[in-house]
């Protein structure tokens, strides 16, 4: 983070870098020597959990359209995850299955396992799923937003808002902008891949609206036949979170370095929206082992601990920056807001508003940090508020 080369203690190979001990205690913040990089930050699992995948098609990540197809009649179907009133429409064949296609959906209830057989569609073009979902993600943030918060505390929909808002501000930077937006995107497109997808409207492909029964997760709804979905997973990970994961780290990683103050505000926004994420992939997992019948708290509980990783180098970033100064407590006072990210009138406000929710939140919060409440939304974003910040062990 001192962007200037780590020395390792040859003494002590796992403690302070023989760098950071020459450093004053005026620039490092009681920060601990933190080997780093935002660039090294992992936000969405790279694919199926191992035994339970739906396909053998693509491991290399290479998007390829299917070759064999059983008929070349076409069916339009629209599908959703709930996150938006606006389904995607996508054009889909029967095709021929081979080793390794999963052709029926399965769960476990009351410690059975339960399936029911689909038919084997599959998507005809997937440079179009890319095109369709790209469109859909812009225009459906908001709306995902309103769907997955409006119900939990004000605070989360509140700074989603503020990140908006602060996108589309005309005195916000380009790169500041091209950040948040691309923030955004990456979460939305995230939970696209952490929710199950059905279909909707007038085509079902033949399934009766009764075929997940009720002791299934999704009774009462059309299920995506297995190959499809892990057609729009391939894309939607190896396409779209892939590129946007990297772009966005990368221009996080310059802005924080370059430690200006005019951007305080940006690296904040984004940082909240990142932890979050990593609430919401730890809930997600742990669903996952639930609804399967896996033993373990999580289904991939490796990929938990790089998550639970890469929330520490977040916090570790944005402590530093803060440079000893910490704008959500109320020893804070406006003239050090100003100094520290020079903010405008609505900004303080935003600040000192969520500066009250702390403050109201501050013992239940430290309780969920005490408890190891992974899954909890405010387990990583509470840690932003804390002073003295130290990282906390992963799972």
């Amino acid at each position: 983070m001192q962007r200037i080369r780590c020395q390792i203690n040859p003494e002590n190979k796992v403690g302070p870098c023989l760098t950071c001990q020459k450093v004053s205690n005026a620039k490092i913040w009681r920060l601990p020597c933190l080997r780093y990089k935002i660039t090294d930050v992992k936000l969405f699992k790279p694919g199926q959990v191992k035994g339970h995948e739906w396909t053998r098609r693509w491991r290399d990540g290479v998007p390829d359209d299917i070759a064999h197809w059983a008929s070349l009649e076409t069916r339009i179907v629209r599908v959703t995850e709930g996150y938006t009133n606006q389904p995607v429409e996508l054009q889909v064949r029967k095709f021929v299955p081979q080793e390794g296609d999963a052709l029926a959906r399965s769960w476990v209830h009351e410690g059975k396992k339960k399936s029911v057989n689909i038919p084997p569609y599959a998507i005809v073009n997937l440079e179009e799923v890319k095109t369709a979902y790209d469109e859909y993600i812009k225009r459906g943030i908001w709306e995902c937003c309103q769907v997955l918060l409006s119900h939990k505390e004000k605070i989360l929909l509140g700074t989603y808002l503020a990140a908006m808002k602060h996108a589309a501000d005309p005195s916000t930077s380009q790169k500041e902008k091209e950040l948040l937006k691309k923030a955004l995107q990456l979460w939305m497109a995230i939970r696209l891949t952490t929710k199950s997808t059905v279909i909707v409207g007038d085509e079902t492909l033949g399934m009766p609206r009764d075929i997940m029964d009720e002791t299934s997760p999704l009774r009462g709804q059309i299920p995506l036949p297995p190959v499809m979905g892990a057609q729009i997973e391939l894309v939607l990970i190896h396409q779209t979170q892939v590129g946007l994961r990297r772009e966005m780290l990368e221009n996080l990683q310059t802005m924080t370095q370059a430690n200006k103050q005019q951007t305080w505000f940006t690296t904040y926004l984004v940082t909240f929206i990142l932890l979050h994420n990593v609430s919401l992939l730890c809930q997600h997992d742990a669903g996952y082992a639930r609804k399967h019948g896996f033993k373990s708290r999580f289904a991939r509980e490796d990929m938990v601990r790089e998550y639970q990783l890469g929330a520490n180098i977040l916090l570790a970033y944005f402590h530093y920056c803060n440079k000893g100064i910490y704008p959500f407590s109320p020893e804070c006072r406006e003239q050090d807001l100003s100094t520290l990210a020079e903010l405008n009138k609505n900004k303080i406000k935003f600040v000192l508003l969520t500066r009250k929710a702390v403050e109201e939140h501050k013992k239940h919060w430290a309780k969920i940090r005490q408890s190891g409440d992974y899954e909890n939304d405010f387990y990583y974003i509470s840690q932003l508020y804390e002073q003295n910040w130290q990282p906390q062990t992963p799972v």
